[in-house]
């Protein structure tokens, strides 16, 4: 319910018509200011009401219509006054000790104070959603665990089925993240199109492998062919469950190296919510940029291990 004016300040608003105005174009520009309908002021002309009766009227007539966001607006526009507007006809003195007094008895502005309630009222609904939001975001990425979880402990199906797990997966990460991407397909001419993503002007050809050992260097080889055979903004991001040879890592880090490694403990930090995966593209080009490493553990840089 809208916390109305008091008799009290509304008395000093139909003072202040006569104290703050002397001529009827003054004070009728002061209304249209305020919103006060012409047809609504029509209704007590001139030559039958003075300035205070037709403040009085006005007032009431709003508050019967249910019009209190007019009524705040002239009690505002009263507020902003520092003294008469036809000062030559008036005692400035007197209007300026009843804008005074009117003052302290609002103690702030009624529509700056609406829109700050306004405005808070608008934050603590922002609040509310980001928190549901946060809930809903943190139970989808718990499903996302759960399932790469559960692919460990299958029974029943080869390593290559894990991968087309992992990389549906992946990709479910992707969307889950809002990455602009596009999943792996086969044409109709039964030709694998590899799936990819964007990230900051660079477009990633995406690699997912579940093997029982750790990915070998022929496996980057491949892969690195099928990157430099694209335009030169593409770049390679691979994913081994199983993780990656220290021999196919050094063969691929240093001189201006367009692949990126995410192991499958980075990308279990990564489901488990220890870091964005924003974040993680964000350090492991950072480490590619400033040490030429295509393979940066999350884990020393969560944990500052070695």
């Amino acid at each position: 319910m809208e916390k109305k004016l008091s008799f009290e300040a509304k008395q000093k608003m139909i003072d202040l018509s006569g104290a703050c105005f002397w001529y009827w174009n003054s004070y009728y520009s002061f209304l249209d200011t305020c919103g006060v309908p012409r047809e609504l002021r029509g209704r007590y002309p001139r030559e039958s009401f003075n300035k205070y009766d037709l403040m009085r009227n006005i007032l009431s007539d709003l508050e019967q219509a249910g019009k209190t966001e007019t009524i705040r607006a002239i009690a505002s526009n009263f507020y902003g006054l520092s003294g008469p507007v036809d000062r030559d006809q008036l005692d400035i003195e007197k209007a300026r000790l009843l804008l005074e007094e009117f003052r302290i008895l609002l103690g702030n502005d009624p529509i700056e104070s609406e829109i700050e309630r306004r405005r808070r009222a608008q934050k603590r609904k922002q609040y509310s959603v980001a928190v549901n939001q946060s809930r809903l975001q943190s139970r989808k990425l718990k499903q996302l665990n759960e399932r790469f979880i559960s692919l460990h402990t299958l029974h029943g199906t080869t390593p290559q089925q894990r991968g087309y797990a992992l990389e549906e997966l992946f990709f479910d990460l992707l969307a889950f993240c809002e990455f602009e991407h596009k999943r792996p397909f086969r044409s109709s001419a039964s030709e694998q199109i590899d799936g990819h993503f964007r990230y900051e002007k660079f477009d990633y050809l995406v690699e997912v492998k579940w093997t029982k050992k750790l990915t070998k260097q022929d496996a980057l080889s491949i892969f690195d062919g099928k990157i430099r055979g694209k335009a030169q903004s593409t770049r390679g991001f691979f994913l081994s469950a199983s993780g990656f040879d220290q021999g196919a890592i050094d063969k691929f880090s240093g001189d201006s190296p367009r692949i990126i490694l995410m192991s499958g403990e980075d990308f279990a930090l990564v489901l488990d919510g220890k870091i964005r995966f924003e974040d993680a593209m964000r350090d492991k080009i950072d480490a590619i940029v400033r040490k030429g490493q295509i393979l940066l553990s999350l884990r020393s840089l969560l944990f500052n291990t070695r």
